[in-house]
């Protein structure tokens, strides 16, 4: 009996590991076949376009159109930005589109598995229909980049009534009015900058060492949006390591980068250390945020106690968080309202989160922007002596003195059209963003451009604002290519004169475009005001590379030149721009 129960326990093992394998094979082909069907679905789309006469790119059965990103990663250094694809595919055009004799307005991209399906659009008047009216949700991606950030509870993966809410609390603070209440406060940071570059000078008019300018710039950009969200004079620039909250900043947005990776879309880019990673630095950012938030509770009374602290909401000047906390006293988002004054604590995680996202996004385009327009600064003279010009003009020939006159009248800043030219054409040339929506927001939507009767379905596609074509298309940009200050001066009839006022986008277009894009405008004109005069600055990569050594990469080149985009996420420039810089002489300056 004994070995028969042996053999009978034996059968029912062999049979709960057949029943298993069977189960593990039902679900294999159940993912195999779901993949099918997915991949099925993808390419058939893409066929379907290109069945009602829409140019499509070659398009793999197999590979949909991931071989020409493997291009596009071939014909440039590894590190170079996703952005430089737009430029590189309008250059190389005629490969892909033999029969057309430009780049198709719409440019549809199917990248599935590796990533979701975009529709590339580089026509302004086709972007404003998606960005404007209507104005579609963000793309999904939009949330997964600020998932490590905010959790998604910040302003920009926001949408509908929430986001409006948020939105209606924020803007006054980048008023010109309150701006203007914050500049002595800019001009404070912006004068360590310049103390700063002058200590990274030689001696008698000679260049000093090479370092890297994007270093000094984000450090600058950090300091100021860092004021502006709470009102915290963190001395960035004059430390020489990064504090904690831009420590834990600075790796975080390395894991927002991941979004950008094949690996990201295909589930694989955030392994378990990198969640805990995520976990530290936010709990890192929190520390340094949350006693300020409580601070401001109690000043408003919101926490049941006071402990005496003046809410600077009252005062002239308001930051973010002031305005954050205006929406508490105000009690106006439904998701809080109740008989209690103490917020909970989901709210006070929301105000976290959009201090975080103001910090990360109010200083990191801006630091690249400087670069950039040092940059087109360097490599056209002329309009840099246009430039100096002007400021002489307008603020007198003594440099010592522009803090003082832009202390006592700050909209002496608005009387510099040409410092705005340089600004924007700087923008134009180098846009370092670009929004991506939802595709499926208005069901049955489709995109049209001027002069054509074609439309372009955006059902399964995420609708890219190409502004780096946009802002280079020659039906609205005369000579585009060209650095030409002078275009933001011309009237009506000039050949300059650019009439469609929405092919300029650096800070998206519509509703849901950059809350402080008159922030980070300030910043760059007081930039180009302090350093345009009393300083010479160049890219010096051969110094670079001898203090590099083996780690330089001189073959590191895009359309010419050393410096270029890159980054997984936001715009950054190559190696931080390497530059030297010189004191100009009193008799230059002058």
């Amino acid at each position: 009996m004994g070995e028969m129960h042996g053999i009978m326990h034996g059968i029912m093992q062999t049979g709960g590991v057949r029943l298993l394998l069977q189960g593990l094979c039902v679900l294999v082909a159940a993912l195999v076949a779901r993949i099918l069907y997915r991949g099925y679905t993808e390419r058939a789309r893409v066929r379907s376009l290109k069945a009602q006469g829409i140019p499509i790119l070659p398009h793999s059965l197999l590979w949909g159109h991931i071989p020409i990103f493997a291009d596009f990663r071939k014909a440039h250094p590894p590190d170079v930005n996703i952005y430089v694809f737009h430029g590189w595919i309008n250059a190389n055009f005629k490969r892909y589109f033999p029969d057309l004799e430009r780049l198709p307005p719409v440019v549809y991209l199917d990248l599935w598995p590796v990533a979701d399906s975009l529709m590339m659009v580089v026509d302004p008047i086709a972007a404003v229909q998606f960005t404007q009216a209507p104005s579609f949700v963000k793309a999904c991606s939009v949330r997964e980049f600020m998932e490590p950030l905010t959790d998604c509870k910040d302003m920009v993966a926001a949408e509908g009534e929430d986001w409006k809410r948020w939105r209606s609390r924020f803007s006054p603070g980048f008023s010109p009015r309150n701006l203007s209440a914050m500049l002595p406060e800019l001009l404070e940071e912006a004068q360590v900058f310049i103390n700063i570059l002058k200590n990274s000078a030689g001696k008698d008019g000679q260049w000093g060492p090479v370092f890297k300018l994007e270093e000094k710039t984000t450090n600058l950009t950090f300091d100021i949006i860092v004021r502006a969200a709470i009102d915290l004079r963190l001395h960035e620039q004059s430390h020489t390591t990064d504090g904690p909250l831009k420590a834990a900043l600075k790796d975080q947005i390395g894991y927002m980068g991941m979004v950008s990776s094949a690996s990201r879309a295909l589930n694989f880019g955030k392994m378990p250390w990198h969640h805990a990673a995520i976990r530290r630095n936010n709990a890192a950012m929190r520390k340094v945020l949350l006693p300020h938030v409580e601070k401001k509770l109690q000043a408003q009374g919101c926490s049941g106690s006071s402990n005496g602290i003046k809410s600077s909401a009252n005062q002239k000047k308001k930051t973010i968080l002031d305005l954050a906390m205006k929406y508490v006293a105000t009690n106006t988002d439904n998701a809080h309202k109740s008989s209690q004054s103490k917020p909970d604590a989901e709210f006070i995680q929301r105000v976290i989160a959009n201090l975080k996202a103001f910090i990360f996004a109010g200083h990191d385009t801006t630091s690249a922007t400087i670069c950039f327009m040092v940059k087109l600064l360097q490599d056209h003279p002329s309009c840099l002596e246009k430039l100096r010009a002007e400021h002489d003009f307008v603020l007198g020939p003594d440099t010592e003195q522009v803090t003082g006159i832009l202390t006592a009248s700050p909209h002496v800043l608005n009387a510099l059209p040409y410092t705005l030219g340089v600004i924007k054409e700087t923008l134009r040339l180098h846009p370092l963003a670009a929004t991506v929506r939802d595709g499926d927001s208005v069901p049955g939507y489709a995109l049209t451009v001027p002069g054509s009767p074609m439309r372009y379905p955006t059902a399964g596609f995420g609708p890219w604002l190409s502004a780096l074509r946009i802002q280079r298309h020659p039906d609205y940009w005369p000579r585009p290519d060209e650095f030409l200050p002078e275009r933001w001066l011309a009237v009506e009839g000039e050949p300059l004169y650019v009439a469609v006022k929405e092919a300029w986008m650096p800070f998206s277009l519509g509703p849901r475009n950059c809350v402080g894009i008159e922030l980070a405008m300030i910043e760059l004109k007081l930039v180009a005001v302090l350093i345009a005069r009393d300083f010479d600055i160049e890219e010096a990569w051969d110094e670079w590379d001898r203090k590099m050594g083996v780690n330089a990469t001189p073959s590191h080149i895009v359309d010419g030149q050393r410096l270029y985009s890159i980054g997984s996420g936001t715009v950054h420039p190559k190696d931080g721009m390497p530059v030297h810089v010189r004191l100009r002489t009193h008799k230059e300056a002058v």
